[in-house]
């Protein structure tokens, strides 16, 4: 398949569509884009939207990870100063703006949570788990979590929408050669659906004409 936008195609199978709708429009085009294009192209426009939706999601997710992550360090720092005291020999990750990635100021912070629940029972620590510290922790994992699921959503979106546009546009090819031999190369609806490489100023006095 040649290259093509995925906005570009987007607009180009809405158009089929008005086209194959156009009263008193030929028997064959309508036909072909019933039975031929109308299925795939349907198929490419939905997992072009929900592409576009999981990659809202996945910003969203990001964004709110990325807040929980900075809502617990401080108390993160207060959190491992604390267990430093009562238990020196510890070996702790050091604080999270220290750590070079997300996953590794996750990594840190659940790693000081579950070494805290070890002293589960002294006041100390329990006061840290109950504490801001425990609960923004457990916040923070559900966030990071739910940010690596939009990640793989949108990794799935993205082979929909490519299996999607491969058919689509080969059908497409074939409807674009039934409008063209039904209405002619120079019909306002053949070059409606043929400007693939046209410039937008082009491709819009292309649609606008009567």
């Amino acid at each position: 398949m040649k290259h093509i936008e995925y906005e570009v195609l987007y607009r180009l199978l809405t158009r089929a569509a008005e086209i194959a709708a156009e009263p008193a429009m030929h028997p064959s085009v309508v036909t072909v884009y019933e039975n031929v294009l109308q299925s795939p192209a349907q198929a490419f426009r939905k997992a072009h939207v929900d592409l576009l939706a999981a990659e809202s999601v996945r910003a969203r997710k990001r964004d709110e990870s990325g807040m929980a992550l900075d809502a617990l360090d401080g108390h993160y720092k207060v959190a491992r100063s604390v267990l430093l005291a009562f238990a020196p020999h510890t070996v702790l990750p050091d604080t999270l703006k220290a750590q070079n990635t997300d996953t590794d100021k996750v990594n840190a912070a659940t790693r000081l949570f579950d070494t805290l629940g070890q002293y589960a029972g002294n006041v100390w620590a329990d006061e840290l788990l109950a504490g801001p510290f425990g609960a923004l922790t457990q916040e923070m994992v559900k966030e990071h979590d739910e940010a690596v699921a939009a990640e793989m959503a949108l990794a799935k979106a993205r082979a929909n929408r490519q299996e999607a546009c491969s058919l689509a546009y080969e059908k497409l090819l074939a409807y674009k050669r039934v409008v063209r031999d039904a209405l002619g190369a120079t019909s306002k609806q053949y070059r409606r659906i043929h400007l693939l490489r046209g410039s937008a100023k082009e491709d819009a006095a292309v649609d606008s004409t009567p």
